[in-house]
């Protein structure tokens, strides 16, 4: 049996990963998700590292912005799904042009105005009753500064190759640049909610 601890990307919370975690417990693993304070001004990438904690013992699991997080984790296992891998300057690269369609509000923070908006650009693979589902529990994004961090060997990217937010062949690139090992899946941004059974058989082979 393995310790999961699962880090959210922007927008989210620890609810993304309900049906990952389900199915992680199902294998056996223990498996916790996160709150990470996305919707807190003035925080930066440490400060949300503080809320994860040490992980010496567990496989931790960064999803898109959440890989910045996890980067600054310690951690038995670093897995980075979707992610914006910790690398100089990711977001020159690491986006889909498709990928567009937030406001800002007066603090600065992301958002996205509309289901239908938020639907098309970030689950055009999940179903609308999932996509739905989710755009009621998102949250603004503050901003946060990416940074490079130590990558590479002894880390997993899970490259999501259909993906519509994060450009899976990016992801495979820069993986591989840095020493990585790439585990390519065919999904788009947010297999959590499309494929959890697969994703988690994946993360149980790693374990």
């Amino acid at each position: 049996m393995a310790r999961f601890v699962l880090v959210h990307g922007a927008w989210h919370g620890s609810w993304c990963f309900r049906y990952l975690v389900e199915e992680l417990e199902d294998r056996g693993h223990e498996a916790v998700a996160v709150d990470l304070p996305c919707d807190e001004v003035g925080l930066e990438l440490h400060d949300h590292a503080a809320v994860v904690g040490p992980q010496p013992d567990a496989v931790v699991v960064g999803h898109s912005f959440g890989a910045q997080t996890v980067a600054l984790v310690p951690a038995r296992l670093r897995v980075y799904l979707a992610g914006v891998l910790p690398v100089e300057s990711p977001a020159r690269e690491c986006f889909r042009p498709e990928f567009s369609g937030t406001l800002r509000d007066e603090l600065g923070r992301s958002y996205w105005p509309d289901a239908d908006i938020c639907a098309a650009k970030m689950y055009p693979d999940c179903t609308r009753a999932q996509s739905d589902w989710a755009y009621a529990q998102l949250r603004r994004q503050a901003q946060v500064a990416t940074a490079a961090a130590p990558f590479g060997k002894g880390d997993i990217v899970l490259a999501t190759m259909r993906d519509a937010t994060v450009d899976g062949e990016w992801q495979v690139r820069t993986a591989k640049a840095r020493g990585a090992r790439v585990i390519e899946l065919d999904t788009g941004h947010s297999p959590f909610f499309t494929q959890p059974d697969e994703l988690a058989d994946v993360l149980d082979g790693l374990a």
